[in-house]
Parts: C-alpha cells; sequence; structure tokens
C-alpha cells in the first residue's frame, strides 16, 4: 500500500473518531442537563424562570420551614401548595415540621405549570417521654422531666410533662366494671400519648380568667382563687373550649380525666413513696387557699392535687349505689338517680382523703369545696 492511500485511511478514521466524539460529547451533555432538571424538580424549560428558596429555623422541638417564591417574564403565581397539601394564596409560606425527614413544596402558576422543590429536615430529636414537645405559642420555663418540666403560655398559663415511657397510661378503675370512660377527649389523649409518650397537665386548679374580648374561660396560674361552686357539665365545657379562648394552634384543652389522673400519681410515687395514698400533703384546714399556697401539696411541679379542692374528671360511674360515710353524699346521689355520675378525685379544705381516692357525684349538681384542672396535648 502506498503512502498516499495509507494516509487518506488515517485522516478517515481521525475523521469518524471526531464524529463520535462529538455525538458522544452531545449525549452526555443532554443527560447531565435532564438529571439536574430532576434534581430542581422542574419538568420543562420555561419553569427556569420560577425561584422557590426553602429556608429552615429550628425553635424547640420543631423546624419552621418559610417558602419563598419568585418569577420572571411577566410569569404569575397562583399559589403555593405545602406538604401537607394544603394551599397558600401568596408568594410567601410557612410550615411547621415536627420530624425529621423530607418535604416537597410545589408552586401552581397561572398557567396551571407545577414546579417543586425539596427540602430536608435532619436536626430535630426524637419526641419522647424525655424529650417532651413544646406546643407553639409556649416557652420552657423551668424544671427538669424527672422532677417536673414546666412550660408557660403568653398569658402566663403554666403546664407540667407527665413522661408515659411506655406510651400506655394507667388508670386504676380499668378493670372495675362500673367505671367507664366515654368522654371523646380520653380516647384523643390515649392516642397522643401511644404517639409522644407523655401529656401535660395543668399545674394549678383552674382559676377563672376574663379574656380583652369579654371571653371567660379558665386559668393554670399561681396565687389564684380556684374556680368553685361549679358542675360537672360545665367544668368540662370551660376545660375543652380554653384551647380557643387562649388561642392554641397544635394542641388542645381538656378535662382530666382518670386515665390522666392515675398516670400522674403513679409517676409522682417513683418520687415521692406512697403519695397517692397519704393524707400527710394536702390542704384539709377547712379554709380553700389560693392555688399553690400549699408547699407540701407541690410534688413534681404539680400543685393541690391531694386537697384544697376536690376535682372533677370525666370518669362515669354506672354501677348500683354505693353507701358512703359523708351523709350529703347520700342525699345528693338519692335526690338524682337517674343522672349520669362523675368522679370526683382526692381530697378538699373540708375532706381529708387521699390524692388517688374518688367517689361519684351527679354532673348536674355542685358544691363551694369541688373544682377541676386541665389536661394539654396534642
Amino acid at each position: 500500500m502506498d503512502k498516499k492511500k495509507l494516509l487518506k485511511i488515517i485522516i478517515g478514521i481521525i475523521i469518524i473518531a471526531i464524529v463520535i466524539g462529538i455525538l458522544l460529547f452531545f449525549l452526555i451533555s443532554n443527560k447531565g442537563s435532564s438529571k439536574k432538571e430532576n434534581n430542581n424538580t422542574s419538568t420543562s424549560s420555561s419553569e427556569q424562570d420560577v425561584m422557590i428558596t426553602l429556608k429552615k429555623e429550628k425553635k424547640s422541638n420543631q423546624v419552621v420551614i418559610t417558602a419563598d417564591v419568585s418569577v420572571e417574564n411577566n410569569k404569575k403565581i397562583e399559589k403555593i401548595i405545602l406538604p401537607d397539601n394544603s394551599e397558600v394564596f401568596s408568594t410567601m409560606a410557612t410550615f411547621i415540621v415536627e420530624e425529621n425527614g423530607k418535604y416537597e413544596f410545589k408552586v401552581e402558576l397561572s398557567d396551571k405549570t407545577i414546579v417543586s422543590k425539596e427540602i430536608e429536615v435532619t436536626e430535630l430529636e426524637k419526641i419522647s417521654s424525655v424529650n417532651p414537645y413544646i406546643p407553639e405559642g409556649f416557652s420552657e420555663v423551668e424544671g427538669d422531666v424527672e422532677k417536673g418540666f414546666v412550660i408557660e403560655d403568653t398569658y402566663g398559663n403554666q403546664y407540667v410533662w407527665v413522661p408515659v415511657e411506655n406510651g400506655k397510661l394507667v388508670r386504676n378503675t380499668e378493670k372495675e366494671s362500673n367505671y367507664k370512660e366515654i368522654n371523646t377527649t380520653t380516647s384523643a389523649l390515649v392516642n397522643s400519648v401511644a404517639k409522644y409518650y407523655g401529656f401535660y397537665i395543668a399545674r394549678y386548679e383552674a382559676s377563672k380568667y376574663e379574656l380583652d374580648d369579654d371571653i371567660t374561660t379558665v386559668a393554670t396560674m399561681n396565687g389564684k382563687t380556684p374556680l368553685t361552686n361549679i358542675t360537672y357539665t360545665d367544668a368540662e365545657k370551660y376545660a375543652e373550649s380554653a384551647d380557643e379562648a387562649f388561642g392554641y394552634k397544635d394542641c388542645q384543652t381538656a378535662l382530666v380525666n382518670s386515665y390522666s389522673w392515675d398516670s400522674t400519681l403513679s409517676w409522682i410515687d417513683k418520687s415521692i413513696k406512697k403519695y397517692s395514698s397519704s393524707l400527710n400533703y394536702g390542704n384539709y384546714s377547712g379554709t380553700i387557699y389560693p392555688t399553690g399556697y400549699t408547699k407540701s401539696d407541690t410534688m413534681n411541679n404539680i400543685c393541690d392535687l391531694a386537697g384544697n379542692v376536690r376535682e372533677w374528671t370525666t370518669e362515669v360511674f354506672s354501677g348500683t349505689e354505693i353507701e358512703s360515710s359523708d351523709k350529703k353524699d347520700n342525699e345528693n346521689k338519692s335526690r338524682n338517680e337517674n343522672i349520669t355520675k362523675r368522679v370526683v378525685r382526692g381530697g378538699g379544705a373540708t375532706l381529708s382523703r387521699t390524692p388517688s381516692s374518688h367517689i361519684y357525684y351527679p354532673e348536674n349538681i355542685s358544691d363551694n369545696y369541688w373544682g377541676f384542672r386541665t389536661i394539654l396535648f396534642k
């Protein structure tokens, strides 16, 4: 083979190699561009004009994600679709998360084009009995989980975390057929504790509170006169509406039930041996004192469970009459035989009873020495 033919072959091979190289370059470039679009969750070139900025801010056991959207080329934003599929008709929105994970934010344009972007939250500690959640609008005040972790809202209401390590509340009358729980907030509490491993109980007995907009509700504050001479029915209404009155957003209030009362006492007994069955702590002086006044009955930062005022709970008694040594008890029961009977816990200023004691009364009667307290949970 002469040199001219050999040179032509070599040049041909070089040209073919160059062409193949160019084709490979464009193929790789197109794949890279496609991958980049997938990472940005864009679906068309027109979406390059939409900018979604996601920022995280950790607050206690929550992360607040702020989505800020801007557009170019006369495009218009219709709405932001949050990770829970709720919609915000604005260019900015916030979303609160309490668990680590990936959260996708979508933006719908006026032409129905959807653009989305994802952000991952990794900085949250897992909520547990020893790492309680703090509801929105509340802040930590004092204490620790073992001896009473206290939170407070902007009005001054204080609640104490009751840890439930295994997520299962206890109820002392669970095996007694005459006692039962029928209130819907009770099942809600049981489900909440199974997920969050604890709940909050009011630090103080309920006292009346007047809001600026002429709304009367109940508070859990120190040094207040307990709200007494109240029927179960009214106590339940006050307790269940307190969350709305104070503007709570991610938690609810309710009247104490048998699960929350017994679980609280079980927890306190671990620190103060036999507190629940003792008569050594409560105010049985004959005079109702302001909330938190009796220092001997402040256990794990919770006040007046043993005495001061006897407290309504949601538990129902539906069995036959049990004779009481209290003459007034028997008189009240005989006059209200067909009325639903609710259980009252603890003792009061005029009656020495242990914190774990319970006796039932018709839900439509009241007494100057009966009151109640609230619980708080998600």
